[in-house]
Formats: structure tokens, sequence, C-alpha cells
């Protein structure tokens, strides 16, 4: 039984290790935070919050099922999305998403998604070495040497190594040491972001089912979200620019205070000063963007996930493209019966692909978050009709099938250029 090393054990680590666990291989997770079956904090930055809440659409819900996962114990760790709110000048547009095929996105609870994430790759025998920080790949050996919290080095030796180790991966910076002609970029938005949580959203008056989008009439000056989570509390994500009067790093509280009272004039004065005052004392989180000419090395190792393709996440897309990765290696594993000189190549040329597309499309809907014309709901109106009434001419609506679809990224990439060719004043999505 061949012994597969994934360095990782977060969302995309866990699911890989189940999908392959269940086909019998011997899989070791490396993970340098704690058992959070027993702790969760570790899985939780309590400084920053920036792990709080991610959102699911219909892509991941698929990918997590098609492992053995119960799709009720997963709509347990979310509430269910029915569409999104952008507001303009303190005022909600309502967007409905009805489903497609009785399946809806979810606002999801990070760490309640691990945790159950964790229970199956326990139930499945996969093997985790908790506290273990990796300080050397070796690649050609498929080996990893890690570090524990004692400081005892352990040396870790399988036949398939699969990097779920983030945008900052140990794994990829192996891999451009060794791969001859790898590219690799890695960039940054010039906006940053700082995550706002409210314990009870209650308090807020905003709908559970809604994702809120704030910023469309800020001219660029900054994006924001807000999604509501199972444990009754609301994050807001707050994306600004590092340095200026109104920014990250400002330390002119009575424009910040300005800020807030113009933009989230919706909700009540003490939520209102409760988000002010967090902003003021919490670090900033950066969005960095990051792409690999390839996604894995020889036979020994392949890259999933942020190690592979991390973007900032104004798509709602990094973690359902990070799940859609072990969904599909797991296919190729079956197609080519485990034969790993056939699975990584393939791999990277159906991924990669995707990958390019969503990173594309995430920059595009990050300007438009942040920079919307004013007509912008008028054209997204006419798209939908247009669609209705001649849907064999007229491109789909983008958002119905990035939410309620498993449709390429490479073809919804297509469907929006053909939108934006099709009405020539602006930017459809």
């Amino acid at each position: 039984m061949k012994k597969i090393i994934i360095v990782g054990g977060g969302l995309a680590g866990g699911l890989t290790a189940i999908y392959l666990a269940r086909r019998g291989y011997e899989v070791h997770i490396i993970e340098k935070r704690g058992n959070p079956l027993d702790n969760q904090a570790d899985y939780i930055d309590q400084v920053s919050s920036r792990a709080i809440g991610v959102s699911m659409t219909v892509r991941g819900i698929e990918a997590v099922v098609a492992a053995g996962i119960p799709l009720q114990e997963l709509q347990a760790c979310g509430v269910q999305v029915s569409g999104m709110a952008f507001f303009v000048k303190g005022q909600a547009k309502v967007r409905q998403l009805p489903p497609i095929d009785k399946l809806q996105p979810l606002s999801l609870s990070r760490s309640a998604f691990q945790v159950l994430l964790n229970k199956y790759a326990h139930q499945a025998d996969v093997t985790y070495h908790y506290h273990q920080r990796c300080v050397e790949v070796d690649l050609d050996n498929a080996s990893i040497l890690t570090q524990d919290a004692s400081g005892n080095f352990v040396t870790h030796k399988g036949d398939l190594i699969i990097a779920a180790d983030g945008a900052r991966s140990s794994v990829r910076d192996a891999m451009q040491t060794h791969c001859r002609r790898f590219e690799f970029h890695q960039s940054f938005f010039k906006h940053g972001y700082k995550t706002l949580v409210i314990p009870d959203a209650s308090k807020v008056g905003l709908r559970k089912d809604l994702l809120y989008f704030f910023g469309m009439d800020s001219g660029g000056e900054f994006a924001g979200r807000a999604a509501t989570i199972p444990d009754g509390s609301i994050s807001f994500a707050v994306c600004l620019p590092y340095t200026g009067q109104v920014s990250l790093h400002s330390k002119d509280s009575t424009a910040m205070r300005a800020f807030f009272e113009k933009y989230y004039s919706m909700v009540p004065d003490d939520v209102r000063q409760s988000l002010f005052e967090q902003f003021m004392e919490k670090p900033s989180n950066d969005l960095i963007n990051v792409r690999s000419s390839t996604f894995h090395y020889k036979n020994k190792a392949v890259l999933i996930g942020d190690s592979a393709h991390a973007t900032a996440p104004f798509l709602g897309q990094g973690m359902n493209m990070a799940l859609e990765d072990a969904y599909v290696l797991d296919q190729l594993f079956e197609e080519y019966e485990g034969d790993q000189d056939e699975i990584l190549p393939k791999f990277t040329q159906l991924r990669k692909k995707e990958a390019d597309a969503m990173q594309d499309m995430a920059r595009a809907n990050y300007e438009v978050l942040s920079c919307s014309n004013p007509i912008f709901f008028m054209r997204a109106r006419f798209a939908r009709y247009m669609n209705q009434k001649f849907p064999d001419l007229y491109p789909p609506d983008m958002a119905e099938k990035l939410y309620f679809t498993s449709m390429a990224y490479s073809e919804l990439r297509d469907v929006q250029q053909k939108q934006n060719v099709w009405y020539k004043i602006g930017r459809m999505n």
C-alpha cells in the first residue's frame, strides 16, 4: 500500500486525505496546529479573526458530499444563503438566488467545517501528526523533515507528497529550487483587509440568509462584505488601501469614524461603534495572489489549493476550488489506477487552466465590487432578461452558474467575456 504525505491539514488537505484513505492508501497529514477535535482555538486567528467564516457554493458542497460526508452534517456547519444584498448610499438592493437543484450556498463556520473534516478523516484511519512544522522538503525522495513543539526533528517518508500548506507553501518553495524553468509569481492587491466580528448578529438588523456587500458607491475606495455564521455571530470584512487618511493603517480616528458612519449607516449606533473600535485595534491581513507554472514535480509531489493558486476572496471561490482540487485528484487516481506518472501531469493540465480563469474573474469582480458603474444593476437585470428570452443566443447569468453549478471556471470566464462583447458599455459581472 502506497504511503501519501499531505503537508497541511486544513480544508483542502483534510478533504484530500478522506478521499485517498477511502481508496485504501496509507495517508499521513503533517499539521503545525493542534487537533481541532480537542481545541478549535488554533484554527482561528483570535487576533485578526481572519479565519472565522467562508462561503461554500454548490461546487464545494458537491466535492464534500462526494467524499462520503453527509449533506445534513455539512449544512449544520453553515447558514443557507438565498441571495445577495448590495448597499448603495445606505440602501440595500437585494438579489435573490433561487436554487437550481435544491442545493443552496452556505455561509460556513470555518472551524466547524474543519472539525467535520477531521472527524471523518479520523474515521477513515488518516494518521495526523499534530504540532509538526515542516522545515525541509526532499522532493526526489518524497520526504519531509518536521520539528515538533519540543524542538525534536522527525523525518516522514512516503511515495507521494501533496502540498496543502497554503499560499506560503514550503513544498512549493522546494519546487522552485528543483523544477527546471519553474515560474512563480506572487503579487498583492492594492487593498488589504480587516475582519470585524459582532457576536450577536440579531443586533445588526441584517438578514442571516443574505451575503452583504458594501462599497459599490465608494469610487474604488473600499470593498466590504458581511456574512452570518451558525454560532449567531456576523463577520464584516473591510478592504481598504494600506495608507492614507482612510486606510488600514490610519490613525485618524475622526476620518475613520466618518467612514463607518457613511458606509455602515444601516447598522445600529452601538454596532457601528464596535466596528470602528475593532478596526482601530486589529492588525491588517494581506490579499495575496499566487500563480505557478506547474502544480507537480515529477511523480513525487503535487500542489493543491492555495499552495497552487491562492487568490483574494472577491469571487468567493478560493476554498471552493481547493475542495474541487481534492475531488479532481481523487477522480484521476481512479481513472489512472494510482499511476502517479499519469496522474500528476494530468492534474496540472486540468487545474492550471481553471486556476488562471478563476483568478482572472476574482480580480475582475474585485474591480466591480469596489468601483461599480451607477447603472451596474440595470445592466445585470438586462443580462438576465436577455438570457431568459434568447437562451440560445445570449450568454447565461454568470453569478447563477458560479453559485449553483460546477461549471468549469474557464467556461465561466468565457461567459463573462461574451457578456462584455454583447454589452459594450461596461463589464457585466
